[in-house]
């Protein structure tokens, strides 16, 4: 897997990219990237995940307000490549990044640096300044620039929707097996 830390390096490849934190790359992150991974054979592109290094919610909290990771970066890349990702575009979350809105960042960032055909992502992933971007303003940009756009719906376990902050809550109440079963460690 050939891993990027600086989007200014990224050379364009045409290919699926699935978005999101990924922080645990849980169950439902797995679905997301999987798809992308499927996507890519089946339409001959190579696969990419776009994520970041560190929680982006964190560069706007105070130090002892920040959240811990649920694990740590060298482990999510080690995790996104056995899942079969040919490219991982793994960030350190900045302002600057954080200052690009939602359409450009899908745009110039995706698209235009990354050379997406395909972006898949979960239903309530968010992006751009201030999360502003979502499934409707993915779905109408790709529209326009020819890309398909896959959208993962909630993965759930015992009628639960599986995520990053469900995990933690069941880590800090003792409730380790649950949490695994989220994570998928147990696959």
């Amino acid at each position: 897997m050939l891993s990027i830390n600086d989007v200014n390096t990224v050379t364009p490849v045409p290919c699926a990219v699935a978005l999101g934190t990924f922080d645990g790359v849980h169950a439902g992150h797995r679905a997301v990237i999987r798809a992308a991974v499927a996507a890519a054979r089946s339409e001959g592109l190579a696969s990419a995940v776009f994520t970041f290094a560190s929680l982006p919610k964190n560069a706007f909290l105070p130090p002892e307000k920040r959240i811990e990771p649920l694990i740590a970066p060298d482990e999510k890349a080690r995790l996104i490549e056995s899942l079969g990702v040919d490219i991982l575009v793994m960030l350190k979350f900045t302002r600057d990044i954080a200052d690009i809105p939602a359409e450009r960042f899908i745009r110039d960032v995706v698209i235009g640096r990354m050379g997406a055909r395909r972006i898949v992502c979960g239903f309530d992933h968010r992006f751009g300044r201030g999360g502003e971007g979502g499934a409707d303003l993915l779905i109408s940009v790709c529209r326009e620039e020819g890309v398909g756009v896959t959208i993962i719906p909630p993965v759930t376990l015992n009628g639960e929707k599986i995520s990053s902050t469900l995990i933690r809550e069941l880590i800090k109440n003792g409730r380790r097996e649950e949490a695994d079963l989220m994570l998928g460690r147990n696959e």
